[in-house]
């Protein structure tokens, strides 16, 4: 019998502390643990089980909250620009004033419509690590989907730097799943370039 390995990452972490206490407390008189016995076990993994849950809400509110304020950016970017034009435009304007507000555009010599990351993905314990490069952006989304499935999902939003760990979990709790991995690099908080070539992974949770 293999001994029991703590999954890395926070969810199935969680997720592996709640089955273990429930299944203790289902099988305790077969293991002939008495109330003090379970009483003590019950000690040790509520304040696991209490720290996690609280951090997978954490998690889980961040993801909502970057989802709402992406919304509410989408909606604004418009006015964004013309208040930009506008105050490019004004005449009281000075190279001072506009460099310390950083509205003007960061110029680059190499052509953005050539950008392409490149990255590389492995299968972990609770996770798929992405690594690479991002060719000249400021910034990388990383989009995954399933093999043989055509909608990608953005799992990591304008990342600044690699290694960028992918916590998603399994489809189906338990059965081993074959994502694809792609990348765009995003300059000025748009998506630029060309999306990197598509690598594979098997993952297992």
């Amino acid at each position: 019998m293999s001994n029991a390995i703590v999954p890395d990452s926070h969810s199935n972490r969680l997720a592996f502390f709640l089955n273990l206490k429930q299944g203790i407390a289902d099988n305790a008189t077969e293991l002939g643990f008495d109330a003090a016995t379970l009483a003590s076990i019950y000690d040790l993994l509520d304040p696991l089980i209490d720290k996690y849950q609280a951090l997978v809400d954490a998690e889980l509110a961040v993801v909502a909250a970057s989802a709402n304020a992406d919304q509410v950016y989408t909606f604004k970017k418009d006015g964004l620009l013309a208040l930009f034009a506008n105050l490019r435009a004004n005449p009281k304007l000075t190279g001072g004033m506009g460099e310390a507000m950083k509205i003007f555009s960061q110029t680059s010599a190499h052509d953005p419509n050539g950008i392409q990351p490149k990255i590389k993905v492995v299968a972990q314990p609770g996770q798929v690590r992405v690594t690479g490069s991002k060719d000249y952006a400021e910034l990388v989304n990383i989009y995954m989907r399933l093999v043989g499935t055509v909608a990608w999902t953005l799992v990591g939003i304008r990342r600044k730097k690699f290694p960028f760990d992918d916590q998603t979990p399994l489809k189906v709790a338990g059965a081993a799943e074959v994502r694809e991995y792609a990348a765009r690099g995003v300059i000025n908080d748009e998506e630029v370039g060309l999306m990197s070539d598509i690598v594979e992974v098997t993952f297992a949770g």
